[in-house]
């Protein structure tokens, strides 16, 4: 459930966790695809894992973790030989079912699971990616643990997410546990669970109004790992 917000963004909240998040994210489902910037975004994020290399092997599985309506997902699947959706939005799981549906899409699978909360889910991964969900994970390291044994050996890692921001981002804070994050932090994060061939880019920039009128710009990171 990546997300991108177009409206001008509120004084910074708390990071408190919210009420519900999956029905949060089930209420946006229907209008998600709509926004031009998050397609953009979905866009520049895949132009950034084909310039790491990303692609360069063949990917025989794929997961993508916090998939929304698989924006990344069908990205995935033109690039994998089969990729699974993962979300903990039935909602957001019910949109991308629409469209493998549609496509008749053979190679792309959903599973609904939580892995915050300990849900289980199947499979080894040669590939598993994520954009814009970890900073609403509220406890980053056990899930990058559980995703860190979801990877076949050699598998590669790929997370897009917002660099430290402060909290001027979102228009609404409720449900969001993290304000971007320190590069070089998490990095030590993924060594510390046995990740190497760590690497970070810039992979977009938003640029979006902020309280003061005024025009932000927002750098969204890739970074890549290996499981060795």
């Amino acid at each position: 459930m990546p997300d991108t917000p177009d409206t001008p963004d509120m004084p910074a909240a708390p990071v408190t966790p919210g009420t519900d998040d999956a029905a949060r994210f089930d209420a946006k489902a229907a209008a998600w695809d709509a926004s031009p910037p998050r397609r953009k975004l979905t866009a520049d994020i895949v132009a950034a894992m084909e310039r790491a290399g990303v692609f360069r092997a063949p990917v025989g599985d794929a997961l993508d973790f916090g998939c929304g309506t698989g924006l990344l997902t069908l990205e995935l699947s033109r690039r994998c030989e089969r990729v699974t959706g993962l979300d903990f939005s039935p909602g957001m799981l019910a949109a991308l079912d629409a469209k493998i549906e549609a496509a008749d899409l053979q190679n792309v699978a959903t599973i609904l699971a939580d892995l915050a909360a300990g849900d289980p889910f199947p499979g080894r991964y040669d590939l598993v990616t994520s954009a814009m969900v970890l900073h609403h994970v509220p406890d980053v390291s056990p899930v990058l643990a559980r995703l860190f044994a979801a990877l076949e050996k050699g598998g590669r890692l790929a997370l897009a997410d917002l660099d430290s921001e402060g909290g001027a981002f979102h228009d609404d804070n409720d449900g969001v546990h993290h304000f971007g994050f320190d590069r070089l932090e998490l990095a030590d994060t993924l060594a510390g669970l046995g990740f190497t061939d760590i690497d970070a880019a810039t992979a977009a920039t938003i640029e979006k109004p902020i309280r003061d009128g005024s025009v932000r710009a927002f750098p969204v990171f890739l970074m890549t790992a290996r499981r060795p």
